[in-house]
């Protein structure tokens, strides 16, 4: 490569994986006494610094999401007791019996997203597993559909059939696509019925799994793409501005990356690339 002096001495230069996931920072220590003598070149593996600036991120939102956890829990073990004393009425008929299914599927999964926030200050209690992902993948769509109550139409999957692997928590798996599902069907299908595609598949440069959640909506605009994984920042109506944030952090905890990218044609790309699998033996399980 090429630089200046100027960038080389102040340590601005970044290389970025292929894959987006990995960041390298290089450092430069000049041999002689002028710039264009020889280099003594340090590479800076930043997981390390990411990794630290991640623990005191998630000491922050473990005292955030404990303070407010009581207090969620409470309305919800409400609804769900509600739920289920309705779904023992003997005059329910099968749809209502059906409503009463998605209020405690859904209530539970409530419970689980409070779990999870509170894990991320506590990353010991991520509890990887090895997936099949296009098996998962299938499940997943067939839960999300019905409980949406979407057509079949509405959420396409491919690369399902590849025998893809990968090592994650499958509670945090499961919030983080439904998450980037949700928002494409609330935000993305214009015009409505629009389909969202969930595709696996490998990075062709690094051979890492990925999963990823692409729509045809109207995208993220170029001057906002920054912050989309900022806490409580959103442009949603009545968002929380969590989701993403939330997202991008359950994937850390599993060694995973959340990428955003515009979808040529316009629309969005939410991409989770997964741990390295050839790495997965020197992790230990916790």
């Amino acid at each position: 490569w090429q630089t200046s002096g100027d960038d080389l001495a102040a340590g601005t230069i970044t290389f970025v994986g292929a894959d987006g996931s990995t960041f390298i920072h290089p450092h430069f220590a000049p041999l002689g006494k002028t710039r264009t003598g020889a280099l003594l070149i340090f590479l800076e593996d930043a997981s390390l610094l990411t990794a630290r600036v991640q623990q005191m991120k998630l000491a922050s939102l473990g005292r955030l999401s404990a303070s407010i956890a009581h207090e969620i829990r409470n309305p919800v073990g409400a609804m769900s007791h509600a739920g289920q004393l309705l779904s023992e009425s003997p005059s329910l008929g099968p749809e209502e019996r059906r409503l009463t299914d998605i209020i405690h599927t859904n209530a539970e999964r409530v419970s689980g997203i409070i779990d999870n926030v509170l894990q991320l200050s506590r990353r010991d209690t991520t509890r990887p597993q090895q997936l099949d992902l296009g098996a998962w993948a299938i499940k997943f769509a067939d839960e999300f559909s019905s409980t949406l109550q979407l057509d079949d139409s509405r959420v396409r999957l491919s690369g399902t059939d590849r025998g893809i692997e990968v090592r994650m928590d499958p509670s945090h798996l499961h919030q983080v696509l439904w998450n980037l599902c949700d928002n494409s069907v609330k935000y993305a299908s214009r015009p409505a019925g629009t389909p969202v595609e969930i595709d696996c598949g490998r990075m062709q440069t690094s051979g890492r799994p990925y999963l990823e959640v692409a729509d045809c909506g109207p995208g993220i605009a170029a001057n906002k793409v920054d912050r989309i994984f900022e806490p409580f920042f959103t442009d949603a109506k009545g968002g929380t501005g969590l989701g993403l944030f939330i997202s991008r952090e359950l994937c850390e905890c599993n060694g995973a990356t959340l990428l955003y990218e515009p979808r040529e044609g316009g629309g969005s790309c939410f991409r989770i690339v997964f741990s390295d699998p050839q790495r997965w033996g020197m992790v230990s399980d916790t």
